[in-house]
Order: structure tokens, then C-alpha cells, then sequence
């Protein structure tokens, strides 16, 4: 279940279409499983090609646009949204992340939300960024660090920040840019490091790693939707914010996290990779000006999210 704060919408925002992008993706599909058990009324895109499947318990409980219809940015503006959650995104995958002409695709989608915002009285605006904004990060580092992304991926999420950033001096329009580190949890893609080792380990297989020496600042997809929703309640709040766990682990201990909770008698393979090229060894954010801000704090440890993702992936505990 979604994590419930104290704090609860206001009766303004309850009785306003927050537009969400990006429902039917892992991240998107717990920010709009939130948005709907707070009682938010959600407008959804998707194309006629767009698999539900991760939206499947609420998918019907909101209200769907067909973003391959030549009128459904009109369509968006009639409905008047009061703010527009952006998760959407293409080219995820480290392959991708370096494919400029995929990644510049991109912008088609967000200059479409940047003109639906001008039109409509939008009250704020979310969307999701990236570490990689950043470039090279071998440490920990805040909002201060100095962007300078070496992947289109990074580059493309920055100039799509700057174009928000200027939309909203322009208009006056509370927007908050989240730089997301790395996000784990059920319905993840089954080819990410943490569901593919817990596959390996149940059926007691031996996964061949590198030294896992790297550490890693991993956050809850349950969380990440949670502090979302903490955003919304602060609708005149605008910035740049990392979004993270605000600590880092070793991946040794993570794979040992999840040899515990699968019962995986086989040996993990330590070593018996090398590390990729130019591959960051301690990746972490501080996330100190988001906590701050937004009154937050992650409700989901990792020992604890593993547990619950190992029962996840065995099928025993689905939405």
C-alpha cells in the first residue's frame, strides 16, 4: 500500500484534474496509484500502442486521452488541469541514454505541456529529472553541484529544465524540478539490477557480478510517489530538488540483502565482471534541501523494500 501522511489535500486540489504523464510507466503508475487513493481526480495520456498493464487496478478509475489523436492537447486544455505531473519519458535504458536523436524526441511531449501550461490556469507543474544532469558524480552531492551531463539523456533533461524554468518566470508558475537518483520497487523493469538478481537468486542461481563496490543512494518508488504527493500540498513552492534516499549502500550489501530475503543457497559471483568504463563508484544524493523544504522522510527502509519486492517478484504480493 501507499504510504499515508497525516497531512491531507486540500479541498481545492481534490476537486482539480491533476494531469499525469507517464501513467502506464513504472514510475508514473505509483505516482498515479497515489494521486488516485487520495481521491485526486487524474487525467491520463497514453497512445492506442500504450501497455496498461502496470496501471491495471486503477486504470479505471481515471480519465484516459489518446496522446496520438491530432486534438488531445485541445482535449487536455478543456479539461482544465490544475497542475501537470511530467513522468514520461523515452530511451530509459543505458544503451538509450546516449542515442541523441531518441532522447531529443523528447522535447516534442514536454514543449506540448509548456504550451498547454501558458493556456490553462495551471497551479503548479512536477516533473521528473535526473542525476545525470549532473555528469560524472563521484560522491555526494547537492543542488549546488555544477551540471555538466555527458549523455543526451542528461543533457536533454537539462535543457527541458531550462525551458520550464523560463515558461515559469514568465507566468509567475510554481513548477519543482525532482533529480531522481536511482528508484527501485515493484514493477520495475525485469532487466534492472535488483528484480534480475532476485530472479537469479530464487531459482538458485549464481549472478556474475563485479566487485559491487560502488555505493549507490537507492529510493522506494512507493516513496518517490509519497513525496510527490507531499509536492502537490505545496503548491507555491518552486525549485530544483534532488529526490533520493539521502544515503547510499554498497551493491555488495544490497546483493546480500536480497540473498537473505530469497533464501538463495548459490554464491553471488563477486568479481567475475569488470566495472563498466567510467563507471561512478559512489553515486549519492543529498537530498537535505528537499527534506527540508517539504517537511519529508522516506517511510520505506531499504531491508524493508526488499523484503516486500522479493514477495513482489514471487507473485504473493500484486497490486
Amino acid at each position: 500500500m501507499i504510504r499515508k501522511e497525516t497531512a491531507m489535500f486540500t479541498t481545492a486540489l481534490k476537486n482539480s484534474k491533476v494531469l499525469l504523464t507517464g501513467a502506464n510507466g513504472f514510475l508514473g503508475s505509483h505516482i498515479g496509484r497515489a494521486l488516485v487513493q487520495e481521491g485526486v481526480p487524474v487525467l491520463c495520456l497514453k497512445r492506442k500502442a500504450s501497455d496498461l498493464g502496470r496501471c491495471r487496478d486503477f486504470s479505471r478509475d481515471v480519465e484516459w486521452v489518446d496522446a496520438d489523436a491530432p486534438d488531445w492537447s485541445e482535449q487536455v486544455i478543456a479539461a482544465k488541469p490544475k497542475a501537470i505531473i511530467h513522468s514520461a519519458w523515452s530511451g530509459v535504458t543505458a544503451s538509450e541514454r546516449t542515442n541523441w536523436k531518441l532522447q531529443a524526441a523528447n522535447f516534442s511531449l514536454f514543449t506540448n505541456l509548456l504550451q498547454i501550461a501558458d493556456r490553462v490556469n495551471l497551479q503548479r507543474f512536477i516533473a521528473l529529472g535526473s542525476q545525470a544532469e549532473y555528469g560524472p558524480i563521484h560522491g555526494r552531492v547537492d543542488e549546488n553541484f555544477p551540471c555538466q551531463p555527458d549523455t543526451a539523456y542528461g543533457a536533454t533533461k537539462l535543457a527541458c529544465l531550462a525551458l520550464l524554468a523560463g515558461l515559469a518566470r514568465q507566468k509567475r508558475l510554481a513548477y519543482a524540478w525532482l533529480r531522481l537518483f536511482s528508484i527501485y520497487g515493484p514493477d520495475e523493469g525485469a532487466h534492472w539490477f535488483i528484480p534480475s538478481l532476485i530472479r537469479q537468486m530464487k531459482l538458485g542461481q549464481s549472478p556474475q557480478l563485479s566487485g559491487c563496490e560502488q555505493r549507490y543512494d537507492y529510493l522506494h518508488v512507493q516513496d518517490l510517489a509519497a513525496a510527490v504527493l507531499t509536492v502537490l500540498r505545496h503548491p507555491e513552492t518552486s525549485g530544483v530538488f534532488n529526490l533520493s534516499s539521502n544515503t547510499s549502500f554498497s551493491l555488495k550489501k544490497v546483493v546480500q540483502l536480497i540473498r537473505e530475503q530469497t533464501g538463495g543457497i548459490a554464491e553471488p559471483m563477486f568479481g567475475a565482471l569488470p566495472n563498466r568504463p567510467g563507471q561512478s563508484m559512489h553515486m549519492e544524493g543529498d537530498s537535505s534541501k528537499f527534506y527540508q523544504t517539504f517537511a519529508f522522510a522516506p517511510g520505506i527502509t531499504l531491508e524493508q523494500g526488499i523484503r516486500d519486492y522479493v514477495l513482489d517478484v514471487a507473485g504473493e504480493n500484486r497490486h
